[in-house]
C-alpha cells in the first residue's frame, strides 16, 4: 500500500516537472522555428518617364538625381530646373483641373523635360535665364499667345495651317544671336537709286513645325531703334560708314512691342509653312510677308496697345 502510494506520488511529481519544463522550453523553441512575417507591401510607384535620346548630366552629389538634358544646356538653365519643387502640379485642385498643354518629354526644346519636377513651359525657364533680353522676348511671347488664344482674324488666319496655333507656339524655344548683322547696308551702283538693307530681325527653318527655335538678332530691330549705315559699292572699295538709320518692322519702329509681336508672328508663319520662304530677303519677299502678317494681324497687334513715341504711323 505504502509502496503503491510512493509510486503514484512519483508519477505525479514527474508529470508536474514535465509540464513545468515544457512551459519554459516551448517559447524558446517557437522563437527558433517561427518564420518571420512577410514585410508590409509598398505602395505602387508611378512609372518612370520615357527615356529620351539625350545625354545624362549629373546635377551634383550622388544623393541627387540625374537630369536627362543635352550637354548644350547652360548652367543657369539647369540651376533653374533644380530649384523647382518636387512636382509641377499645383498644390490646390486636382490634376484634371489644371490646364496644361500636352508635351512630348523627348521633344521639349533643349531637352528640358516635363512632368514631376519639370515645368510644362520650358521656353519660359530658358527666357528667364537670358536676363533682360529674355524678359523682352517673354513679354512679346505673352502678347502673341494672347492673340492666338483669342477668336480674331489673326488666329483664324493661322488656323488655316494649324488647328491649335497657340499650343504649337508654346512649344517653340528662343535663341539670341549676339553676333548677328548690325549695319544697314546701303548699296550703290546696283540699279536706279539707293537700296538699303537692314540687319535681319529673326530667322527660323522653313516649315520646321512644333519644338522649333526662333533665333533673334540681338542687334536687329527687335531690340534696337537705329543702326549705323555702311555704304557698299558693286566694284568694291573702302568701307564707309555714314550716319544712322531708323530700324522698322513694317510700320513699327524697332524695339517697340508691336514690332516685336509682328516679328514673332512673321516667324511663326514660316514655321507652320503659312508664309513662303524669304531667305536673304530676295526681291523684297520679307517685306511682302510682313505685309501679309499685318493684313491679317495688324488689328490684333494694334489692340494690344504699347504704341509710344517710337511707333511709326501706318
Amino acid at each position: 500500500m505504502s509502496s503503491a502510494r510512493c509510486r503514484a506520488r512519483a508519477v505525479l511529481e514527474l508529470l508536474v516537472l514535465s509540464a513545468f519544463f515544457s512551459s519554459i522550453g516551448l517559447p524558446q523553441t517557437s522563437r527558433v522555428v517561427r518564420l518571420p512575417a512577410d514585410p508590409p507591401s509598398l505602395p505602387s510607384l508611378p512609372p518612370s518617364p520615357p527615356a529620351c535620346a539625350s545625354g545624362s548630366i549629373s546635377t551634383g552629389a550622388d544623393s541627387k538625381a540625374s537630369l536627362n538634358v543635352p550637354a548644350g544646356l547652360r548652367a543657369p538653365d539647369i540651376a533653374a530646373v533644380e530649384a523647382l519643387p518636387a512636382c509641377d502640379v499645383p498644390s490646390t485642385g486636382s490634376p484634371s483641373e489644371v490646364a496644361s498643354p500636352m508635351v512630348d518629354p523627348c521633344k521639349v526644346p533643349h531637352g528640358v523635360r516635363t512632368g514631376c519636377g519639370f515645368p510644362a513651359d520650358a521656353a519660359q525657364i530658358q527666357l528667364d535665364a537670358m536676363g533682360k533680353p529674355g524678359q523682352t522676348i517673354s513679354r512679346a511671347r505673352e502678347k502673341v499667345l494672347e492673340i492666338l488664344e483669342s477668336p480674331n482674324a489673326c488666329s483664324a488666319w493661322f488656323q488655316q495651317k494649324d488647328s491649335n496655333p497657340a499650343a504649337t507656339f508654346r512649344t517653340l524655344s528662343f535663341e539670341l544671336d549676339r553676333k548677328g548683322a548690325e549695319y544697314v547696308l546701303e548699296s550703290r551702283n546696283l540699279g536706279p537709286g539707293e537700296v538699303f538693307r537692314s540687319p535681319y530681325v529673326a530667322k527660323v527653318m522653313q516649315a520646321d513645325g512644333p519644338y522649333a527655335t526662333i533665333t533673334i538678332n540681338a542687334r536687329g530691330a527687335f531690340f534696337r531703334v537705329q543702326a549705323t549705315v555702311q555704304e557698299i559699292h558693286k566694284e568694291g572699295g573702302p568701307t564707309l560708314f555714314r550716319g544712322e538709320r531708323t530700324l522698322r518692322v513694317g510700320p513699327y519702329f524697332g524695339a517697340t512691342l508691336p514690332a516685336q509681336v509682328a516679328t514673332l508672328l512673321h516667324e511663326f508663319g514660316h514655321l507652320i509653312d503659312l508664309l513662303p520662304t524669304d531667305r536673304d530677303d530676295l526681291d523684297g519677299k520679307s517685306l511682302h510677308n510682313t505685309d501679309e502678317v499685318l493684313r491679317n494681324c495688324g488689328a490684333a497687334i494694334d489692340a494690344l496697345g504699347g504704341h509710344s513715341l517710337f511707333s511709326a504711323p501706318r
